[in-house]
This record gives structure tokens, sequence and C-alpha cells, in this order.
């Protein structure tokens, strides 16, 4: 019992050793949660076979019928996606509030976030996201030097996305991506995206505990030297 108590005390320590970044998980994880419990707090089959524009809200005459919660979290998500029906994962006959791909940017997201949350902090994002990887990956991209590490992880990330996406958009050889296709590149780009954020938090908070040890250094040596 006493173990499983430190373990559970070590485990929120470390969620909570930065604000920023537990804040920064608990929206995600908030938001992440509402994509698929709004779809059951509206009648089934009143938001179907509806298609959108990005960056702008097509549905505000649906949304309206609905109660305070959903209608908030569906009109966000219209006002950031296509919400396209053949695009859309449906759970209770409705579409989820954002497509398939960016519903698996934001599950993954909060994996990258966590994975920042404890790996070894360092005073460099670069760093910090080379630990968060297992350690044969983080070996091999080590090589590249610890800033270029990072910004291959990040071009590593968001490339397939980039491909898949682009090659739809503008429809080379009538490609159309499947719903695999988008759940495997959106969880790579969320888990990349997530990390880089969170990762920049830990640079941040270590930063400040490592200034702040410094300035108790000197105020020691200083006042041992009156």
């Amino acid at each position: 019992m006493e173990v499983s108590s430190a373990v559970a005390s070590e485990f929120w320590a470390r969620l909570t050793w930065s604000k920023a970044l537990f804040g920064l998980l608990v929206i995600n994880v908030a938001w992440t949660a509402s994509l698929f419990i709004c779809p059951y707090l509206v009648p089934s089959g009143s938001f179907a076979n509806q298609v959108g524009g990005a960056n702008v809200i097509d549905h505000e005459n649906i949304w309206a019928t609905y109660s305070i919660y959903p209608r908030i979290i569906y009109t966000i998500g219209d006002a950031q996606c296509h919400q396209l029906f053949y695009r859309s994962f449906w759970l209770n006959g409705n579409q989820m509030p954002i497509d398939e791909r960016m519903t698996s940017m934001y599950v993954f997201a909060n994996l990258g976030v966590l994975a920042a949350i404890f790996a070894q902090p360092s005073t460099s994002t670069g760093q910090v996201m080379l630990n968060a990887l297992p350690r044969f990956l983080s070996r091999r991209l080590a090589r590249l030097g610890t800033e270029r590490a990072g910004g291959a992880i990040v071009v590593l990330g968001l490339t397939p996305m980039a491909i898949d996406g682009f090659t739809q958009l503008f429809r080379v050889n009538n490609y159309e991506s499947t719903p695999l296709a988008r759940v495997v590149t959106g969880a790579l780009a969320g888990f990349v995206g997530g990390l880089l954020v969170a990762a920049m938090l830990v640079t941040i908070r270590q930063f400040s505990i490592e200034m702040q040890a410094l300035q108790a250094r000197h105020a020691m040596m200083s006042a041992s030297q009156r």
C-alpha cells in the first residue's frame, strides 16, 4: 500500500511539475473527450451528411438547436474543419465535430504532451524531444545533434500528413485518402505537435528552475563573504 501511494505521489508530482504543462494536458484531454461525448448529447441524426469549409462556421443553424455544451464544441469544430461527412467518424448517428484526421491529431497530441512531461528535463527543446522518444530511436537521431534532431522529429512527424493531404487536395491522379491514412498521418502529426509544444514548456520551466538555483547559490556565496 505504501509503495503504491509513493508511486501515485511521484506520478502526480511529475504531472504537476509545470503548471503550464499540466494545464495544457488538462485542456487538450477535455477537448478530446468532448469530441466523443457531444455526439451523444444531441439528437441522433441531427448532424449527418453535411459538408462545409475550413475556417468558417457553416452550420450555425444546426448548432443553435443544441444545448450550450455541444453547441460550443461543434461551433469550434466547425470553425477549424471542413466537417465532410465522408471523412468523419460517426457516433450516435452523428458526425463528430471534426474529421478523422483532426480527431486523430488531438487524441495523439495528448500522448505527445505526456511523453514530454515524463521525459528527462533540459533547457534544450530538441533534447527534451529526444529524451521523450524510445532509446533506440533517440540514439540514432542524436547523431544529428540536439537541435537538428528536434527539427528532424518535427519534419518526420508532419511530412506524411502533408503529402497525404496535399495529394488529396490537388487531386493528383484523382487520389482520395483512406480513413486509415488519415488516422495514421494525423496520429504522427498530433504526437509530434503535442511533443513540440510541451517540450518548449519543459524547457521554459527547467530554465526557470536552474536560474532560481543559480540565484540561490549566488546569494549564499554573498552571505558567506560578509
